[in-house]
């Protein structure tokens, strides 16, 4: 997968999920490019109320991205520990027109400044499957640190590979260059 220099997105919206997005997320989820790096569940069917559930259901930071007017997928703060000041960040860009453009960073670094600013987070956590490039390079670009590996966690493509966990402390972000992004 070739990746381009870090440049200027496509412009985009984070915003409260629409019920019709539940259609074009479970797309996203059936086409085996965009689930394949995803969580385990993702690798078989997905019920369509399960989808709906996941986009419309309940949840502390769960949003829809927008782009070019249509909708392009979802990023959240998840799994919120208040007590310890943490969450877990995630994005699925599921529509592949709009792969490689710098969308999977901004919004990465829209949602970081969000939970530190916004929501008094001291701590967000993430992962990533590791033969997943463009997903390590959103993190990186994003601030994440690399804080270990789990080995041999998923089977993908015929061979079992690693999970990598990564995270950004607040005070990273806020000594960062790209808290004002």
């Amino acid at each position: 997968m070739e990746l381009t220099a870090d440049r200027e997105p496509p412009p985009f919206l984070l915003r409260a999920p629409r019920h019709e997005d539940a259609s074009a997320y479970a797309a996203f989820m059936s086409d085996p490019e965009v689930s394949i790096w995803l969580e385990d569940r993702c690798q078989r069917p997905i019920p369509f109320h399960h989808t709906q559930a996941f986009v419309l259901g309940e949840a502390w930071c769960r949003l829809a991205i927008e782009c070019e007017g249509r909708f392009a997928g979802m990023a959240g703060l998840e799994d919120y520990d208040a007590a310890n000041g943490v969450a877990r960040f995630f994005v699925v860009v599921g529509d592949r027109a709009l792969s490689n453009r710098g969308l999977g960073t901004a919004v990465a670094r829209a949602l970081v400044s969000r939970g530190f600013h916004e929501l008094g987070l001291r701590k967000i956590v993430s992962n990533y499957l590791a033969p997943n490039v463009a997903s390590r390079i959103v993190h990186a670009r994003a601030g994440f640190s690399e804080e270990g590996v789990q080995r041999k966690v998923a089977w993908r493509r015929g061979e079992w590979v690693d999970q990598v966990l990564v995270s950004i402390l607040r005070e990273e972000w806020l000594g960062s260059a790209w808290r004002g992004q």
